[in-house]
């Protein structure tokens, strides 16, 4: 059975060509590389697009300010599906954080 991640990477590896090839092949073949290949190769794409963009005298402001917005986009979903382990270690090292200051705490 495909899970809906399958079928967003498969139509991912199909119809953007933002992948590079040999990942979308392996996509395909069933071969799903990890989470954070497939991330740094979004994030390689976004900040092309954004680069020509910007780098082109015929684009108008718009055009320029999708192509930041979209970086944008890109780098922050970037950073919520890629997990350093940071907040777990966060949450089990006793500091409390601003909102449990917030609520009382010291």
């Amino acid at each position: 059975m495909k899970t809906l991640k399958s079928v967003i990477f498969g139509q991912m590896a199909l119809n953007t060509g933002l992948l590079p090839e040999d990942m979308a092949e392996a996509i395909l073949a069933g071969d799903t590389p990890p989470t954070e290949g497939i991330v740094v190769a979004l994030l390689i794409a976004a900040m092309d697009a954004y680069a020509v963009t910007i780098n082109d005298p015929q684009s108008r402001w718009i055009d320029r300010r999708a192509a930041r917005m979209a970086l944008a986009v890109t780098f922050l979903a970037a950073m919520a599906v890629v997990d350093d382990g940071d907040a777990e270690a966060e949450r089990h090292s006793g500091v409390r954080t601003t909102a449990e200051q917030c609520r009382g705490g010291k």
